[in-house]
């Protein structure tokens, strides 16, 4: 069996549930040298939660089913870089109350 399918069945069986109680899921979106690269999506999508929910429950439970495959889980990047920099501009410009 081909590891992405090996890790989107223990997502389905293991992962998920979980997500889908909380109104959330994970999308994989890619593997490579043992890095599984992971959006987040529904309530979990840019959830400040999202990071320790992947570090401490997905990753140990990746792992725990693909001990030899996995070495460290990621989240791809959940905000659009341009639209990042435009709420910090704007979030500075409130603070010096040029808004």
């Amino acid at each position: 069996m081909e590891i992405m399918q090996k890790i989107e069945d223990v997502l389905n069986e293991q992962v998920r549930p979980m997500l889908e109680g909380h109104g959330g899921d994970a999308k994989l979106a890619d593997y490579a040298d043992g890095v599984v690269w992971l959006e987040m999506q529904g309530a979990c999508s840019g959830c400040p939660s999202a990071d320790v929910t992947t570090r401490l429950f997905i990753k140990q439970t990746l792992r725990a089913a693909l001990p030899d495959e996995i070495k460290k889980v990621e989240l791809t990047q959940m905000v659009d870089p341009e639209l990042l920099a435009f709420a910090r501009k704007v979030s500075r410009a409130g603070k010096e109350g040029d808004v």
